[in-house]
């Protein structure tokens, strides 16, 4: 039992972190479209790079945690 509380648990952080990001993403993109808007192309473009960076970045750790999950899994089993 504990151990499915341990599971639930995660796996609702990790939904928080989840969240987190997605609102960090948001915020990234509002912000390029009105840099865009008033004409600063040059801002944009830096902030585009950014959220590229950080995407690729969130999907390595994603990555990482979805082996380390599939390799518990196949322990477990």
């Amino acid at each position: 039992m504990e151990a499915l509380n341990q599971a639930a648990s995660d796996a609702a952080f990790a939904k928080e972190v989840e969240i987190q990001r997605l609102s960090w993403f948001d915020a990234l993109f509002t912000t390029i479209k009105d840099d865009l808007k008033s004409g600063d192309i040059q801002k944009a473009q830096k902030l585009a790079d950014l959220g590229q960076y950080l995407a690729q970045d969130f999907q390595h750790y994603s990555e990482d945690d979805l082996a380390g999950l599939n390799q518990e899994q196949e322990v477990a089993l």
